[in-house]
């Protein structure tokens, strides 16, 4: 079980770095967003890429994101149910959770790979004159933050099969 444990512990470091990428797009937004405002009112102009640049922040935030707010356990939960159960009660329910989350994220990566293929054969760019360049890097961060989830799943299976076999909640 140590094998697989120390594997969910790798799942979980890409993981935590797509989050911290997503934490510093945080930052790059607030930047970008402030910067865009001040610029419109005070001089009275706008570029469509810094636009164009807040909303691709966005997209980061929201696809990285996503496993990291799973890892870090700040998803949404039904607390009526889980809150009173027991560990193995709790890493049942999470087990069976992780499962049905990672066969959606399979069936979203399996579903938008043809469309970001696509994008990344044309190097698909903004359709608006001064947009950024690099639509198909975007495109990508859908099949990335999916993929994370997966592993971030995939580590959650490890763990809460763990807890089931062995009654230890943890890496202990």
């Amino acid at each position: 079980m140590q094998v697989f444990l120390k594997l969910a512990d790798k799942c979980e470091t890409v993981v935590t770095f797509l989050g911290k990428v997503a934490m510093v797009c945080v930052f790059g937004t607030i930047v970008t967003v402030t910067a865009n405002v001040l610029v419109r009112y005070l001089f009275g102009i706008g570029t469509v890429w810094t636009q164009e640049l807040e909303w691709h922040f966005l997209a980061v935030i929201a696809t990285f994101g996503v496993a990291y707010t799973y890892q870090q356990g700040e998803h949404v939960r039904v607390d009526v149910i889980y809150k009173p159960a027991g560990p193995r009660t709790k890493a049942a329910i999470d087990l069976a959770a992780a499962i049905a989350l990672i066969v959606i994220a399979i069936l979203i990566c399996n579903y938008t790979l043809p469309y970001i293929q696509q994008s990344w054969r044309s190097l698909e760019g903004s359709a608006d004159p001064g947009g950024l360049p690099m639509r198909y890097l975007l495109k990508a961060t859908i099949f990335v933050g999916f993929a994370s989830l997966v592993l971030q799943a995939f580590a959650e299976i490890i763990r809460h099969l763990s807890t089931l076999i062995t009654g230890k909640v943890g890496t202990d």
